[in-house]
């Protein structure tokens, strides 16, 4: 008898009968274990086994993706000569003509009377990654021999998160530590380790909606799709234990912000929702009132700590800095004690958020926005890191509602988002399951994310907020 030992579901069905296929390809007898992380989607599928008997997932992909569509126009004008008016598919032939004439513009096309032809010396598809819609590459090199070796490409926007200094990546079975990320010459620099963590980075996001495409009224909320604007910066990693997912210390980082047009969907809890969690005593997600004469308290202290941050010593520049509770506001009953002086002290924003995470309330907010996005690639097809998440307890998104955001990683969006949209009430359904049937007792990884994290858990939040939304 064969066997077939998998570590970790692969990311997708069709990944699990590839690697199970590999033993037994003889008629022989063959046997496929796959032994189960802590992570959410591993551990519903231990509750889920028959999941795994589905047919192979249909890929999500979007034709209109201008990124994908310029690609492919590259490929048919090489193929043969676009005529005026272009017919492409289903695209409108005024795009498809804007496009032609960009691609004139840039060099790859020439045009001659009605006909536009390629004229590039290189084949297109060869500079066309299967695995991003960007046409850029960060090189990832190694030394090898004395020599720099490229191991492996991923696109300029994932190497923010995937290849930062210090970030551990994983490749052909192999470990590596990133030693220096040059973003001017596309490169990042490996070092091969054997280290018992990954990393995981920490950015700070904003997301900006441009334009809504389609949404819905439902039990407890209103969900939307639509164009998004997302601007991150990554500020840190933790690293993760591998055999237990416990975090294992967190770092900073400091790199520049990258910009993503892309789509995205979100769930905005109506008021009435909110209202009940907050009777129930399961709602942290309010924002602090600090009275009416805050700006004039603030102001002081600014002015008594000489608008230093009294951590690193930041002046401020063009941007004010914060004043931080040092004993937080929610644990005094008199707002005036809360606010004495003596309690409070002059930080800067990246000081600020380091102390804040300290105290930060576990709500069923952000324990939505972790079970939806650990276990929406099961439903999807794609890897956990084709989709961000944001939880905003005041989004402008949601009009000033509590919101969690769902978006492509990709550049303008390939139909991940649009997909959630379109099975929002399932996967509340299978986020309901999923956190009841954990046994833990506030969080962890396999649920709402780990109870001792800063502003993770709220296991029995996260389940009153799924009882209105999964009805």
């Amino acid at each position: 008898m064969n066997a077939s030992l998998l570590v970790g579901y692969p990311g997708s069905i069709a990944a699990v009968r590839q690697q199970s296929g590999r033993s037994g390809r003889k008629a022989n007898s063959s046997l496929a274990i796959m032994i189960a992380s802590p992570g959410a989607i591993d551990q519903y599928l231990t509750r889920h086994s028959e999941f795994l008997n589905r047919s192979p997932e249909n890929a999500l992909i979007d034709p209109d993706n201008l990124a994908i569509l310029i690609q492919h126009l590259k490929c048919a004008a090489f193929e043969l000569p676009f005529t005026d008016p272009p017919v492409f598919g289903s695209t409108s032939p005024e795009l498809i003509h804007g496009l032609l004439e960009i691609l004139k513009e840039s060099g790859v096309l020439s045009r001659g009377g009605t006909k536009y032809f390629w004229t590039a010396s290189q084949y297109p598809s060869n500079e066309i990654p299967l695995r991003s819609a960007s046409p850029d590459r960060i090189n990832l090199l190694c030394a090898q021999n004395g020599q720099l070796v490229t191991v492996g490409e991923i696109d300029p926007p994932s190497a923010h998160w995937m290849v930062h200094p210090q970030a551990i990546y994983l490749h052909d079975g192999s470990m590596y530590q990133v030693a220096e990320l040059d973003l001017d010459k596309n490169t990042a620099l490996l070092e091969p380790v054997n280290v018992d963590y990954i990393t995981e980075a920490r950015a700070e996001t904003e997301v900006e909606k441009i334009a809504t495409l389609d949404q819905k009224s439902l039990p407890g909320t209103k969900i939307g799709f639509g164009d998004l604007r997302v601007t991150s910066k990554v500020v840190g990693f933790k690293r993760i234990n591998l055999l237990t997912y416990e975090n294992m210390g967190e770092f900073p980082l400091d790199l520049p912000d990258t910009q993503l047009r892309t789509t995205g969907y979100w769930i905005a809890l109506d008021s009435l929702t909110v209202e009940a969690l907050r009777l129930e005593g399961r709602w942290g997600s309010d924002a602090n009132n600090y009275g009416p004469n805050w700006g004039k308290i603030s102001l002081a202290v600014r002015r008594r700590d000489q608008f230093l941050c009294q951590v690193c010593g930041a002046e401020e520049k063009g941007k004010t800095h914060h004043v931080h509770h040092k004993t937080p506001l929610r644990c005094f009953h008199n707002i005036d004690e809360a606010n004495h002086p003596s309690n409070l002290i002059t930080l800067c924003p990246a000081c600020h958020r380091k102390a804040e995470g300290v105290v930060r309330i576990k709500s069923g907010l952000n324990g939505l926005k972790y079970a939806l996005q650990n276990l929406a690639p099961l439903f999807l097809m794609c890897d956990i890191n084709d989709i961000g998440a944001l939880a905003d307890p005041e989004s402008v998104i949601g009009e000033g509602a509590p919101t969690v955001v769902i978006y492509d990683r990709i550049p303008g969006g390939i139909g991940l988002s649009r997909e959630l949209f379109t099975i929002h009430m399932d996967m509340m359904k299978n986020i309901l399951e999923m956190v009841a049937n954990c046994e833990c007792l506030d969080g962890c990884p396999a649920c709402v994310g780990p109870g001792g994290e800063k502003g993770s858990g709220g296991k029995q939040e996260t389940l009153s907020l799924l009882s209105f939304l999964a009805v």
